[in-house]
């Protein structure tokens, strides 16, 4: 009886635990980027985007996740930046964004995002979009 309660009770565990990384593992949403926030230091780097063709916010928290397989992320900073240049380039495009976690606002949890797929054209740094010129805040090509 004891050996049929202990294999019930690891059958409810492992259940459970599937559960959990279908519902917090890795992820993808169509998202359009509108705003980066956050210096890595102090505060942590957060993505603002949209929900594809609603109003409804998503935001993405953007961290290291060191050594927690699978994900093995240590380019937050990166990403960082290539959210920026698709806010910047493109905040009307839908891109993918690929992380892990939930949403649950009563316990301040966002999801991680680990990559952006994006096109190509959102992804180009300023100076390469205007061929090799770059301009001031005064507006002067240089």
């Amino acid at each position: 009886m004891k050996q049929k309660l202990t294999i019930l009770l690891a059958m409810i565990v492992a259940v459970f635990l599937v559960f959990v990384y279908f519902r917090i593992g890795p992820r993808s949403w169509d998202v359009q980027v509108t705003g980066v926030t956050g210096d890595g230091r102090h505060v942590q780097y957060r993505i603002e985007t949209l929900r594809a063709g609603t109003t409804d916010p998503l935001i993405f928290r953007n961290e290291d996740a060191g050594f927690m397989p699978p994900y093995l992320k240590f380019d937050s900073a990166d990403l960082q930046s290539t959210a920026s240049r698709v806010a910047r380039n493109c905040p009307e495009t839908t891109v993918k964004m690929n992380g892990y976690s939930m949403r649950i606002p009563w316990l301040d949890m966002f999801p991680n995002a680990t990559s952006i797929q994006a096109p190509e054209e959102c992804l180009k740094s300023p100076t390469s979009q205007t061929g090799g010129a770059s301009t001031n805040r005064a507006g002067v090509r240089h």
